[in-house]
């Protein structure tokens, strides 16, 4: 079932609803050519891959549709309790099996489910952070629906390859306040500890992104279903990446400091075939001016497959 959101101020911008199984997924979509799923990170909008990047990747002849996750943004809200988080990832670091309300399989049939009624049943796809995650439990479920897969500033899952700098990974688990205002600042702060040295912090466009997230964004305990649902998969999917068939790009910033490069540089090796751009001076975000080497690189990846198919 597909659904009309209010029309954007965009106009070459189309934005719906679909129902998924027993979810709905808010998206839009933009542009016209090969189709690109665009997967946002940990509890963020669609609007974490920037306007200006999706345009540019609009440009290059791609239709690129830009989703929300499951509890986050405009997607439906999963009615079930979080996990301990704490407890979950011990039992996660000692081995052991954990609950989950749901895991990265779900969400990926949810990115699955909007493409198929959207018309799309084989597509390329990227996924920024826990988007990347969730870009390659596509490739492992369901291969011969992907074109292409690129992972960007994500990890192949492990302690090892998922904990950077300890201030960045404080930032991202510390609860929000409760004030609206001091939430916003918040996650201005949380976006300039996360942006590296090597690019101006655009705090203009931190502060739009902060009050889309807080005015329309997820809660702390679906953030909890997230990171649930993150550490679940993290030895699985490291353990099958092998197995990956579909040809895959992995991006990754220098200056990350939530998640480390060594993660990127561990999938190139993982993944069969797999070839790594490491942009310098990147840190866990999009800055503006990386923006035409990004479009470049996803669109170029996109097109050298299509001229081998």
């Amino acid at each position: 079932m597909l659904s009309e959101l209010p029309s954007s101020s965009t106009s070459s911008k189309r934005e719906g609803r679909v129902r998924v199984g027993a979810v709905e997924i808010a998206y839009d979509v933009r542009g016209s050519g090969e189709p690109l799923l665009l997967i946002p990170g940990l509890s963020m909008r669609r609007t974490f891959w920037p306007d200006g990047l999706c345009n540019a990747l609009a440009g290059t002849g791609l239709c690129v549709v830009r989703m929300d996750n499951r509890d986050a943004g405009d997607s439906s809200r999963i009615d079930a309790p979080p996990p301990d988080i704490p407890s979950t990832l011990r039992r996660v670091l000692f081995g052991l099996s954990v609950d989950v309300p749901y895991r990265l399989e779900d969400m990926a049939e949810d990115a699955f489910g909007l493409m198929s009624a959207l018309g799309h049943e084989s597509f390329h796809v990227a996924g920024a952070s826990m988007g990347g995650m969730i870009a390659q439990t596509m490739a492992l479920l369901r291969p011969e629906r992907l074109r292409t897969m690129t992972s960007v500033m994500s990890s192949p899952g492990g302690r090892r390859y998922s904990v950077g700098k300890v201030s960045a990974l404080r930032a991202l688990l510390t609860p929000l306040p409760s004030e609206r205002d001091a939430q916003i600042e918040r996650l201005v702060e949380t976006f300039r500890l996360l942006n590296g040295d090597a690019f101006p912090f655009d705090e203009a466009a931190a502060r739009t992104l902060a009050v889309g997230q807080v005015d329309g964004g997820t809660s702390p305990v679906a953030s909890a279903r997230h990171l649930g649902a993150i550490f679940e998969s993290s030895g699985r999917r490291r353990a099958q990446l092998r197995y990956v068939k579909t040809p895959t790009l992995v991006i990754h910033g220098s200056q990350d400091p939530l998640l480390p490069l060594r993660g990127a540089v561990a999938m190139e090796r993982l993944i069969p075939g797999a070839e790594l751009l490491v942009i310098r001076g990147m840190g866990h975000g999009f800055p503006a001016p990386v923006t035409p080497l990004l479009a470049g690189a996803i669109a170029t990846h996109a097109r050298k497959v299509g001229l081998r198919r």
